[in-house]
Order: C-alpha cells, then sequence, then structure tokens
C-alpha cells in the first residue's frame, strides 16, 4: 500500500515506466517503443524514478537509501 502511495506521487513519466517495469515486466525497449521515446531517455526515466522512490522511503521510513 505504502509503494502504492509513492509511485502515485510520482511525475506521469516516471509512474508510468515504473509500471511498465515493474507491473507490466516489459523491457526497457518496449517501453520506449510503446512511449515512442529513446531507449536512453526511458532509463534515465526509470533511474530518477528509483532515486524519488528511494528518497521517499528514506524520509517517511528513517532509512538513507542514498
Amino acid at each position: 500500500m505504502r509503494m502504492e502511495l509513492a509511485i502515485e506521487r510520482l511525475a506521469p513519466k516516471y509512474r508510468h515506466v515504473i509500471i511498465l517495469k515493474y507491473y507490466q515486466d516489459m523491457t526497457l525497449t518496449e517501453i520506449a517503443q510503446l512511449l515512442e521515446r529513446p531507449e536512453g531517455t526511458v532509463k534515465t526515466w526509470l533511474n530518477q524514478a528509483l532515486k524519488a522512490l528511494r528518497s521517499d522511503f528514506g524520509k517517511e521510513g528513517g532509512f538513507d537509501y542514498a
């Protein structure tokens, strides 16, 4: 439940990449084709989304993932 709330707080482009990658089990290449974006852009968005989630959980849970 907490993860879902954290994902909902992400910017839409980051949220879409997370959902497609981890909930739909799509590859980065498939996501890039679906979103009509370069694969490098999708990788960047995924990295930034994961960084934001780590930061969010670090603040709420008292953990430091940096």
